[in-house]
């Protein structure tokens, strides 16, 4: 290009020339920021998911102390989470080192030369340090793949887990992957790919969490077996038939590995319980044996638990029990047949201590508590000492999060934008009681792109929520944290662990 000899065209040349530097430096200055933004969300969606893995590692935690049967998966998720912490520290101290050699941070929170292309190539191309940082992330995806023993949840975890290191595309002139990803790169860029590494170690740890407490679910949890004999009556009427449930405590109502037999006889097993009946005879003692055998869900080994059980045959007796369960749901009504053999009906006093109760008929009570703790039912008249029964008081169990049928993992995207909210199901609950959903938190982690967060309301999906969700695709993670429910009787909402979904 000439020089023009008119100064003042000479002059807007200039200011031309300065003006397209300017305008390539605030791209350039716009870019290194756009970097720092990017590690800042990675930190962010980090941090959201340590925390909603330190929940599962405490949920996991409190059911293997709970139950002796899930030691074997808090071993594994305690060899998990020492995995993931070993491979963030190195991220971190390599990371920390790349910071040191560019000078430490400035105000900002920078580093110093944060345009510096020579400190990552030398760092993690001439010395060697990306490639073993490489076969570090490899080994770490391996051995965690590694706690995962059933073979097809191995091979849906395989694919889905990340921390896989890419192959070098073809053509390229970079003879490895970390020439190809850190060669040349600033110090500005190289940040935020460790950041990523630190991002899917949390993610991955996450994954291997979540199919560890679907395996605990799926179990009957019982931990200390006692056999219980539950009788209408353990005192009847000469001539009548007794009738008594025979069951372990702390059964599971879809139980189907327990066998029940009374003396020498199997009985048929009911949603986890057996009926046993016998017609009375002559007045006095009876007594019979009863045997359950439990086949443990996870060695395969057969437990025998035996009892012996009696009851009296007489002229007059009360009983009281509670129709559904041995013990009171607050904020529900639960039912209760109060009967006396030998007394009529109209002649029997009932007091109730700690609950509200309405005679509904005949021997039909209903029993409604407002508060957790004990109730007492005191029955009287007829001839009859005045007799005090003690019930426990419970809340309602904490129901069972559901996003249409599932409960987490995989699910196809079509159907997951699908569905219009959490639902909160008591399963194995006896009574008529609904919980609703409060709150929750709804997180989405694309694949490759930053955290996005939305709150929702209520037991549908918020615009926002609802936005969020139909944007799933392919690779996507979604976390709904920060659950909230109130059922029947609750006082103030009660908080649920999350769901974790990967997206198909």
């Amino acid at each position: 290009m000439s020089i023009p000899k008119d100064p003042r065209q000479l002059m807007i040349n200039l200011m031309y020339i300065v003006l397209t530097a300017l305008l390539a430096l605030n791209v350039s200055a716009e870019i290194v920021q756009a970097f720092f933004t990017l590690d800042k969300s990675l930190g962010d969606s980090s941090q959201l998911v340590l925390g909603s893995n330190k929940q599962m590692l405490e949920a996991i935690r409190e059911e293997a102390a709970a139950y002796q049967q899930f030691e074997p998966y808090l071993k594994k998720a305690e060899e998990l989470h020492r995995l993931s912490r070993d491979m963030k520290l190195e991220l971190n101290t390599l990371r920390n080192g790349i910071i040191e050699e560019a000078g430490g941070l400035d105000e900002t929170g920078q580093p110093v030369r944060k345009l510096d292309k020579d400190i990552p190539t030398r760092i993690l191309v001439e010395e060697g340090r990306g490639d073993t940082l490489a076969s570090r992330l490899e080994t770490t995806r391996a051995q965690m793949l590694a706690l995962i023993d059933e073979k097809e949840a191995y091979r849906m975890l395989e694919a889905s887990l990340p921390l896989s290191i890419p192959e070098v595309p073809e053509g390229s002139d970079k003879p490895s992957w970390s020439a190809y990803t850190f060669q040349q790169m600033p110090v500005a860029a190289v940040l935020p790919i460790i950041r990523k590494f630190e991002n899917d170690i949390e993610v991955a740890e996450a994954t291997i969490l979540n199919h560890f407490l679907g395996k605990m679910g799926a179990n009957i949890v019982m931990d200390a077996y006692e056999p219980v004999i539950s009788a209408e009556s353990s005192y009847v009427i000469r001539g009548e038939r007794f009738a008594s449930e025979i069951f372990l405590a702390a059964y599971s109502s879809t139980a189907d590995n327990i066998r029940v037999k009374v003396d020498g006889r199997y009985l048929p097993v009911e949603n986890g319980k057996a009926l046993f009946s016998a017609t009375t005879g002559p007045i006095g003692s009876k007594q019979h044996r009863a045997i359950i055998e439990l086949e443990d869900p996870l060695t395969g080994n057969i437990e025998t638990f035996e009892k012996s059980f009696s009851y009296q045959v007489g002229e007059r007796s009360v009983a009281v029990a509670a129709d559904k369960m041995n013990v009171f749901y607050v904020g529900v009504d639960n039912p209760l047949t109060i009967a006396a053999a030998g007394v009529p009906s109209s002649e029997i006093r009932v007091q109730a201590t700690g609950v509200d109760m309405l005679h509904q008929g005949g021997s039909h009570y209903s029993v409604k508590p407002q508060r957790v703790g004990t109730a007492s039912i005191t029955i009287a008249g007829g001839g009859l000492e005045p007799t005090t029964f003690d019930f426990r008081v419970k809340k309602i169990p904490d129901p069972v999060l559901m996003l249409g049928n599932k409960r987490g993992g995989r699910i196809p995207a079509a159907t997951f934008r699908a569905q219009l909210g959490l639902i909160p199901r008591l399963e194995n609950f006896d009574f008529e009681a609904r919980c609703n959903l409060v709150i929750c938190e709804v997180v989405r982690v694309p694949k490759g792109g930053d955290i996005q967060i939305a709150q929702s309301s209520g037991a549908r999906f918020s615009a926002e929520a609802k936005r969020l969700i139909n944007r799933a695709e392919a690779g996507d993670i979604y976390y709904f944290n920060e659950i909230r429910v109130k059922c029947p009787g609750d006082e103030v909402a009660r908080q649920l662990n999350g769901l974790i979904f990967n997206i198909q």
